[in-house]
């Protein structure tokens, strides 16, 4: 009880730790998570004010088709709706996840073995990732989702009511709405433990009964989703790139678990130590499977675990019109490795030294990372001060000439992350206003699509090369004679006059600054600048 009682506190101490940095902060800065931010305020604009919908509607229009990257979007455009603040909105979704991840993963470990509650605590390393800390939230929540969707399943897999049903069939939808990843994982995971389970049924006659009564009840739990899925796939197409990432390297990221490097680049000289954790606790158990001679039906998350393997291996550059990253499936087989380590009996003094390992793992990432999250929400804080300056129902292009982030003694915010390529979401999110940064708008993949005659992507470019490029490339002063009157009426600068001062392209944007717009604010170190149309 008191092995029990000491391993309940250090998972929740932990779980606390991961909300420190959420906390500690008034912005928990992202890539991409701001863009989100932003066009959730755009679609609560769009359900508050005919008058705001009709400013907007000249810029961009809802994308009616069911896509797999809506509920964080949906998540804070209710939250806009209910009057919380931007900042807040945002810190909400963050802690969702992170609880949603943690609680998530000791749920499914107490479904499979209780005993391996202990590896709950070395899986929360795992909550805070690059793909997190790129923003991709609708990712993040669905592999919180699918620990949940598959501990849902083991719990009530002998049971089903009609009630619980419905309840796997929320959480296969909740999968898609998040991101197809999380939802083929949870069908990974449940289909290994069915087979599994099927040949433990008893007779031939028990096994067939047993597998047909479980495969009806996920045809038609999931049949809502398959629906969505197919239809989304039809509407793509099913288009497939290879992947351009050699084996080795593959193989060299993997084994660095480059995916929990997050802030600083100093973080990746001690993941390796995770991995090399992982590795002795496989060798262990490897050995505890040889001496027990035996085979139980949760040795099929071994199964899984090889293919999340062969998955990340031979995974495309690209699906039915979406880009993936190898950092992306990175930490999966991590993760499916962890539920079967949980099945295995360890001795007392292994489980102890892995929740020592925890401990201190944390404690060396967030001494690392804490410092980098603080200089980023005080850098971002003055980038947002710019807001005063800029009017609502406006279009503003934001340039970002260190993407890094700067203070205003010169350090640089974050060696390993873009964190402001799209830093000027959280503008746009207390204003009613339209950024033409919006890469949302251009995928195709979100609820808004730019309208094509105005897309910022396709006429503010030069010579093929872009406005989110380092330093940034544009042409906005003859953006209205490409797109039929649509004006670039403030350009918001973050770091101008810095590193790329004597650049080609920096020239080029300060020429048209000088030839069509004034300077009309300049933050308290002079690190945001706002330019307003003459």
């Amino acid at each position: 009880m008191l092995l029990k009682s000491a391993e309940r506190l250090v998972f929740y101490f932990l779980l606390a730790l991961c909300l420190l940095p959420l906390w500690s902060v008034r912005y928990f800065l992202t890539i991409d998570g701001p863009c989100h931010l932003y066009n959730a305020k755009v679609l609560a604009d769009f359900s508050a004010s005919a008058g705001l919908r009709d400013f907007y509607e000249s810029w961009v229009y809802l994308n009616l088709r069911f896509e797999p990257n809506w509920f964080s979007h949906f998540w804070m455009k209710t939250g806009f709706a209910a009057g919380i603040p931007a900042f807040l909105n945002e810190k909400l979704l963050q802690t969702f996840y992170l609880l949603a991840f943690g609680l998530g993963l000791r749920f499914v470990i107490r479904q499979l073995a209780p005993a391996g509650l202990f590896l709950s605590s070395l899986g929360l390393l795992f909550a805070y990732h690059h793909v997190f800390q790129m923003g991709f939230y609708n990712y993040s929540c669905s592999l919180a989702l699918m620990f949940w969707t598959f501990g849902y399943w083991l719990r009530f897999q002998e049971a089903w009511t009609v009630g619980r049903q419905t309840g796997l069939a929320a959480l296969f939808l909740a999968l898609f709405f998040c991101h197809p990843v999380g939802l083929l994982f949870a069908f990974l995971l449940i289909g290994c433990a069915l087979l599994a389970q099927t040949f433990r049924a008893g007779s031939w006659a028990e096994r067939q009964q047993y597998f047909r009564q479980q495969s009806i009840v996920l045809a038609l739990t999931a049949l809502p989703t398959l629906v969505l899925f197919a239809e989304y796939l039809y509407a793509k197409g099913l288009s497939f790139r290879k992947s351009g990432d050699a084996g080795w390297q593959m193989w060299s990221e993997l084994v660095r678990l480059t995916s929990l490097c997050t802030m600083m680049e100093a973080e990746r000289k001690w993941t390796p130590l995770v991995t090399l954790l992982f590795l002795v606790l496989l060798g262990a158990a490897v050995w505890i499977k040889i001496r027990s001679r035996r085979l139980v039906w949760t040795d099929a998350l071994f199964g899984a675990f090889i293919l999340s393997l062969f998955i990340y291996f031979k995974q495309p550059g690209s699906f039915a019109g979406a880009g993936i990253m190898p950092i992306r499936l990175q930490m999966l087989p991590y993760l499916v490795l962890l539920l079967w380590l949980a099945t295995l009996d360890f001795p007392r003094w292994a489980q102890n030294a892995v929740l020592a390992c925890a401990v201190a793992f944390s404690a060396l990432f967030w001494s690392i990372r804490l410092p980098a999250h603080w200089r980023a929400s005080g850098a971002v804080s003055e980038y947002v001060s710019c807001a005063a300056a800029i009017p609502d129902k406006v279009s503003v292009l934001p340039l970002s000439f260190n993407h890094n982030g700067q203070l205003p003694d010169g350090q640089t915010v974050s060696t390993a992350m873009w964190l402001f390529v799209h830093a000027a979401g959280y503008i746009g999110a207390e204003k009613s206003i339209v950024l033409l940064d919006n890469y949302e708008a251009h995928t195709q993949n979100f609820p808004l699509l730019w309208r094509e005659q105005r897309d910022p992507y396709v006429f503010l470019p030069k010579d093929g090369i872009g406005f989110e490029g380092q330093p940034p490339r544009a042409e906005f002063l003859n953006y209205k004679a490409k797109t039929n009157n649509a004006n670039v009426g403030y350009v918001l600068t973050w770091c101008l006059d810095k590193q790329f001062n004597d650049h080609l392209f920096t020239k080029e944007i300060k020429e048209q600054l000088e030839q069509g717009y004034e300077l009309v604010f300049q933050s308290e170190n002079g690190l945001g600048r706002v330019y307003r149309k003459k």
